[in-house]
């Protein structure tokens, strides 16, 4: 870069000729910029480059590229994320309804089951009494409606 001078009296340059003297530095602190980030980028994934080639000398367009994947690859893992999750608590909720499902199924068996006993018990007993009591009691169990399941 060819060396810039200033002039002792700055206030009397034109804007055009104050642009030509400020653009060398400007440039230059751009340029600084630039190549600090990309030094911290480095740092910070010293690890990934590591993996990839640890006796290569890295360029800058090297780094920003390892960057760019190793960004990528991060987002990819956490758009996975919730997806298992929700997968995962689907299956979680259909467990549980199925263990739920499955011990009212068990209660309704056992229910029904001592109905079951119940009833024996009662034609046991109809047996000892007279016909027409005994047609009265049937009715009445006729009469009792169980409970229909429904899944909502």
């Amino acid at each position: 870069m060819a060396p810039t001078y200033l002039p002792t009296d700055y206030s009397k340059l034109s804007n055009k000729e104050k642009h030509k003297l400020r653009k060398p530095a400007v440039e230059k602190m751009r340029r600084d910029r630039i190549n600090n980030c990309i030094e911290q980028l480095k740092v910070m994934l010293e690890k990934e480059f590591q993996q990839q080639d640890p006796n290569t000398k890295l360029e800058k367009a090297d780094i920003l590229e390892m960057t760019v994947v190793f960004l990528k690859q991060q987002l990819q893992s956490q758009i996975s994320a919730p997806q298992k999750a929700h997968c995962d608590g689907y299956s979680q909720c259909w467990r549980e309804t199925m263990n739920f499902l499955s011990a009212n199924s068990k209660l309704d068996m056992t229910l029904q089951h001592l109905n079951h006993c119940q009833e024996a018990q009662r034609a046991a007993k109809d047996l000892h009494m007279s016909p027409q009591a005994s047609q009265i009691s049937v009715k009445q169990e006729t009469t009792v409606h169980r409970a229909v399941w429904r899944p909502w």
